[in-house]
């Protein structure tokens, strides 16, 4: 009996002690604007928190261009882990996966929950992807704003990637090319491609305006040693123009599809 009484005793005692330091334990807060693990890098400009940073031959920079093929990750202040040494005291911190907080605008349009987000041509901001091209993650809060100039704070998804979703936008064909040309070591395959859809698209307008023009020659030539034979020399002129047609489309369509395959 006094066995039980000792055991009841003991835990009366313990959920005594439980009690109190529950009821006086302080929780532990912390503010983090990120969620991953952060690391040390040099930026050769001034950075803040949120900022979208690229590399560049030599180092690192703040983004300076949209759909910026070398999007490196996004600056944080208060990281929820980070991985710092003595020789590296005193650098910016970033992170290249997890959720973290960046500075957008709306220079794009208003970003909802779920829309791709990339860098833009103000500097370290962020906006909303519309074309294909690289970009940095998917937001996951909405902003909006009547000035695109003003710019807010949101949390993304970071993966960094180059996303061809948007198959019935319209497509920035300059913005590609310079892609492709700035990215050989990033993404060779990718850049291929691009390169690739360009020469098919070049080729294919250079050989329909060349067959364009010496089948109207030949025609015009023809009608002019043959009048009577005049309507069916437009015939065969006319065939002809269809074949160029479809010469250049076919061309299109096959850049069209390096591109999105």
């Amino acid at each position: 009996m006094s066995n039980r009484i000792q055991a009841l005793f003991q835990l009366c005692l313990l959920a005594l002690v439980v009690s109190v330091g529950t009821l006086g334990a302080t929780p532990l807060l912390a503010q983090v604007d990120s969620l991953g693990v952060a690391l040390p890098v040099e930026v050769e400009e001034e950075t803040q928190s949120g900022d979208i940073i690229c590399t560049r031959q030599g180092g690192l920079v703040l983004c300076p261009e949209a759909y910026d093929p070398s999007i490196y990750g996004v600056v944080t202040a208060s990281p929820s882990l980070a991985l710092e040494s003595d020789d590296l005291a005193g650098l910016p911190l970033a992170v290249q996966s997890g959720d973290a907080i960046v500075r957008v605008s709306t220079v794009n349009g208003a970003i909802e929950v779920g829309d791709l987000i990339t860098s833009s041509e103000m500097p370290g901001v962020g906006q909303k992807a519309t074309v294909n091209g690289f970009v940095l993650g998917l937001a996951l809060e909405a902003y909006g704003s009547t000035d695109p100039n003003d710019i807010g704070e949101i949390l993304v998804s970071l993966n960094i990637h180059p996303s061809s979703s948007f198959v019935g936008s319209r497509t920035n064909l300059v913005a590609n090319i310079r892609q492709a040309l700035s990215s050989p070591v990033v993404a060779p395959l990718d850049s291929f491609r691009y390169l690739l859809a360009f020469i098919i698209a070049i080729i294919s307008f250079a050989l329909g305006f060349v067959y364009f023009g010496r089948v109207v020659r030949t025609g015009v030539e023809a009608i002019g040693r043959n009048p009577l034979a005049s309507r069916m020399i437009q015939v065969t002129v006319l065939i002809n123009i269809v074949i160029t047609i479809v010469i250049v489309l076919t061309g299109l369509v096959v850049a069209l599809l390096i591109l999105i395959i």
